[in-house]
């Protein structure tokens, strides 16, 4: 069962969004990729019996608006955690995030681990985000990331920020996860232009 509206809660430094209707909760992680994103003819047979239709499920994906946001949020943290790790060791990539997004995030997320190769750096600190439940199914969820970076940098060689001065220090993204063998996977991660999200 589809839901497209849950209770308001938020937790951390980040405001609440007072324009999405939905679910809050922040957390603690370390930020991955997004400072880089700011520097798809026979015998006629008798006709079959028809199929029936499908039996619908007995119990749902998830139990409740609150449940689907908390997979969101744990799904999201280990990927962002692991594509940290890969940042803080220059953009070196080791199949850390194989079992946490589909393989076209993958590839997309390749790219800016190769940046970071190419030019000696590396992330430093953590970020916060705020999570906003946009709708779920059983097919998975959709839901809306705010996304507070001012406590990272990026720093090159001799350790000194490569990051502007006057960088946004919250960007708010529209995450999409699907349902693989019973856990979520990133599937798409797009910036949202929409007002209310941070």
């Amino acid at each position: 069962m589809d839901a497209g509206w849950a209770v308001e809660r938020s937790h951390g430094q980040v405001g609440a969004c007072p324009n999405v209707s939905g679910m809050r909760r922040t957390a603690r992680l370390p930020l991955p990729l997004l400072l880089i994103t700011l520097v798809l003819a026979g015998c006629t047979p008798p006709d079959p019996m028809p199929t029936p239709p499908p039996t619908p499920s007995s119990a749902p994906v998830f139990a409740s608006d609150e449940e689907a946001l908390a997979a969101a949020e744990e799904a999201y943290g280990k990927f962002l955690a692991a594509a940290d790790t890969v940042l803080a060791n220059g953009g070196i990539y080791d199949e850390q995030l194989a079992g946490l997004a589909t393989d076209e995030v993958i590839a997309n997320e390749s790219k800016s681990f190769d940046t970071f190769r190419t030019n000696g750096w590396r992330l430093v600190g953590s970020s916060e985000f705020e999570m906003t439940l946009q709708r779920y199914g059983s097919d998975g969820v959709v839901a809306y990331s705010c996304d507070d970076i001012g406590g990272t940098d990026v720093v090159d060689s001799s350790g000194s920020s490569v990051v502007s001065s006057d960088r946004p220090v919250q960007v708010a993204f529209e995450v999409a996860f699907s349902l693989e063998d019973g856990h979520l996977l990133l599937a798409n991660r797009t910036r949202w232009d929409g007002s209310g999200v941070c």
